[in-house]
């Protein structure tokens, strides 16, 4: 895909973009809670919290993303250089993650808080009754009902990384640190009983679902590169990095199942493109993310939308069509070898523990919440434009003419199955509420469409650079006016 530098600059794109990011400024500092008042919003922030720090990584973001994406120069990188400079990348983007968890509250205590805290999820409280995980696993089916909400509505991956963890942090020598005896006597305040391990454990937790939150900048960036150009793909995964959701959530499992999304893809590719192996690590990958989530088959339909429109475009249709059976085939082989093993060596049965995950989900979330239809069919977009960016929606919007180019053949039929499975599931009234972090793994393809308008600019480095930090204001507003994590 070519993408000539256009004579014109982007000052109407950046000027849109710093509007909207002082629009929801102005808006949080009046007092707006996004959602639906009197059913569920993002409640405002009642903690201190001092954002000195996220605020100078942010601006480190943003001048190592103006150095990055100065036209020619990541052309003209050695293959090292380019990967020691997408490890700083990510290192940047996992300390301001970091920054942002122990911006309100306590440090260092904060993140340990976010995950044990049953009000935030329910999956590490839960890990702490688990004394055999393989029996757990094999009773799954019959334990859902007698858990509490979160982990009733899930299968049991969530529940099993915290275990391990735990298991991990049991073995490993204790530093001498009043964190831990701190988050021990929180976790008292809270109904349950942890050792110093548990405390360390749940630091660990946090800071590791942050960094696999970062981490999900590679697969982003392989995947750009893949249907567009170094150059977009490199825009994209600094945009992306800057998400409000990616900086704010880093305690959330929800960051795992993005990165395993966008991995799935890749391999996707990988294997439609011919790759044998990689099609059936596709496979595997699902069969992954699926035991954290049962959301993950969104990724699933996501595919298959994008295999139809592909399908649909291509000159050859019947070759492409064989492609994607057999890329299909070989994913679905991999896929059901997880379960397989999973089924003969632990005895898990996953269409049990899907039935009873999704009657709790209905039950909790639609019914029993009594939320509004229609209202949530309008504002779930707005709040999934909010923790993808404003910045990062605008650019998005801007590339829109650029898209029906010839030259977006191979990124069009992707966005569009992104749009159309937003739309229907928006149109399904699934959930109501909190999209912001429950479709977290849907946000990120904003980022490569933004790439394109942004990337074909002369002035790219720079204007790519405001975004950036426009995404990192907003994100530093919505951290010090809204209760993110909830821990009470």
């Amino acid at each position: 895909m070519q993408t000539d530098a256009a004579p014109s600059s982007s000052s109407a794109l950046v000027l849109a973009a710093g509007v909207a990011t002082a629009a929801i400024g102005i808006a949080l500092a009046l007092g707006w809670e996004p959602g639906i008042p009197g059913e569920w919003v993002w409640r405002r922030n009642e903690l201190p919290f001092h954002l000195w720090s996220p605020l100078a990584i942010g601006l480190a973001l943003a001048a190592l993303t103006a150095l990055l994406c100065r036209r020619g120069v990541w052309e003209s990188m050695s293959r090292s250089r380019r990967f020691l400079s997408f490890a700083v990348l990510i290192i940047v983007v996992f300390a301001l993650q970091v920054a942002l968890l122990n911006a309100v509250g306590i440090p260092w205590i904060a993140p340990g808080v976010y995950i044990i805290s049953p009000s935030v999820t329910t999956y590490y409280a839960v890990s702490l009754g688990v004394q055999s995980l393989p029996d757990w696993l094999m009773h799954y089916p019959e334990l859902l009902p007698t858990l509490p909400y979160h982990a009733a509505t899930h299968p049991p991956g969530f529940v099993s990384c915290f275990w391990l963890v735990r298991t991990l942090a049991a073995v490993l020598p204790l530093p001498q640190s009043a964190v831990l005896g701190d988050l021990v006597g929180l976790g008292d305040t809270l109904g349950l009983s942890l050792t110093q391990a548990d405390a360390l454990a749940a630091v660990l937790s946090a800071l590791l679902i942050s960094l696999i939150g970062a981490l999900g900048l590679v697969p982003l960036y392989l995947l750009a590169r893949s249907v567009t150009n170094e150059r977009i793909a490199l825009h994209a995964a600094c945009l992306a990095g800057a998400m409000p959701g990616l900086a704010l959530l880093g305690a959330s499992p929800d960051l795992i199942v993005m990165t395993l999304a966008s991995a799935a893809f890749l391999r996707g590719y990988a294997g439609y493109r011919g790759n044998r192996l990689f099609a059936v690590v596709a496979g595997v990958i699902v069969a992954v993310g699926l035991f954290l989530s049962l959301a993950f088959a969104l990724v699933l339909i996501w595919a298959l939308l994008w295999a139809v429109f592909g399908i649909a475009r291509s000159a050859d249709r019947k070759a492409t069509a064989r492609s994607a059976i057999r890329a299909a085939a070989l994913g679905i082989a991999g896929f059901a070898a997880v379960y397989l093993v999973l089924y003969l060596w632990l005895g898990y049965r996953p269409i049990a523990v899907a039935i009873q995950a999704l009657t709790a989900h209905r039950g909790v979330t639609t019914i029993e919440a009594g939320r509004t239809y229609w209202k949530w069919v309008l504002m779930n977009p707005v709040e999934c434009a909010i923790f993808a960016g404003l910045p990062l929606v605008v650019g998005a919007c801007w590339s829109i003419p650029l898209l029906r180019a010839p030259q977006a053949a191979r990124l069009r039929p992707f966005l569009l199955a992104w749009l159309l499975l937003f739309v229907l599931l928006d149109l399904s009234g699934a959930v109501r509420g909190e999209v912001g972090r429950i479709w977290l793994f849907l946000l990120w393809p904003a980022a490569l469409a933004a790439a394109v308008a942004l990337s074909r600019r002369a002035d790219a480095g720079r204007a790519t650079a405001l975004l950036v930090f426009m995404q990192v204001s907003q994100a530093l507003m919505m951290k010090g006016y809204l209760t993110i994590y909830s821990i009470l």
